[in-house]
């Protein structure tokens, strides 16, 4: 295990009681399909509930401990079903879905996400923008604001560093991941006030790490750190 704040057989209840509610949320896209068809107004919602609860399988599968191979295709599954959850309001699992596109070096996907990406014209933000340039260097930036500022500026202030100076940016990073991340998370899928404990992994700070190759040596024994998942594609 990565995480022994809870036992395995803990985790192991956490991950089939994941794959239930995902086979009823793919069960209900397939009757609202029946029913309604493939266009009717509340199928990105039903995308939307399957993808949450791959991601949520995902993530206590790491904390459990399973490889990379283990894990690929829950985030190759959770990526389809949040692209396709895609509705051009605020952003959602996109964010979440870059990161891992970056960790786990899916570029097959820049293609979905940018689709996406520009979906959301009231909602341009410079962080999400930034992010994304990762995946694909020639986009341009086309907003100075960042949508969540007060969640993201730190975040937007490494990738600055890291232009000039790595070390800096990593200290700054760290920073992020041990006094900031945990209070970022009051709403979503994996949030501080949930019961439903899946373990804490700071994704932000993977994708960081891999995009501006930085060193990670120093937020090895970070608490929110996924040390495991940044060396996965090494």
């Amino acid at each position: 295990m990565r995480d022994d704040t809870k036992t395995i057989e803990y985790y192991e209840k956490m991950y089939n009681q994941d794959t239930s509610l995902l086979q009823a949320a793919e069960d209900r896209l397939k009757k609202v399909i029946e029913k309604k068809g493939p266009d009717f107004r509340t199928i990105p919602n039903c995308y939307g509930g399957i993808a949450d609860n791959y991601f949520l399988r995902f993530y206590v599968s790491y904390t459990m401990g399973k490889s990379y191979e283990e894990l690929l295709p829950d985030v190759k599954k959770y990526m389809d079903n949040g692209i396709k959850s895609c509705n051009g309001e605020p952003y959602g699992d996109l964010e979440r879905i870059i990161y891992l596109a970056i960790i786990f070096n899916l570029y097959e996907y820049r293609q979905g996400i940018k689709d996406c990406l520009l979906m959301y014209e009231d909602y341009q933000d410079k962080y999400m923008e930034e992010i994304y340039q990762f995946l694909e260097p020639e986009f341009e930036i086309t907003s100075e604001k960042m949508y969540w500022e007060k969640d993201c500026k730190l975040l937007d202030e490494v990738i600055q560093l890291a232009k000039t100076d790595k070390e800096t940016a990593t200290h700054k990073l760290k920073e992020f991941v041990d006094k900031h991340w945990f209070k970022t998370l009051k709403e979503g899928v994996i949030s501080n006030t949930s019961t439903a404990y899946h373990g804490f992994w700071c994704l932000e700070a993977a994708a960081l790490v891999k995009a501006l190759k930085l060193d990670d040596t120093e937020l090895k024994d970070s608490k929110y750190y996924p040390y495991d998942m940044v060396h996965f594609c090494d």
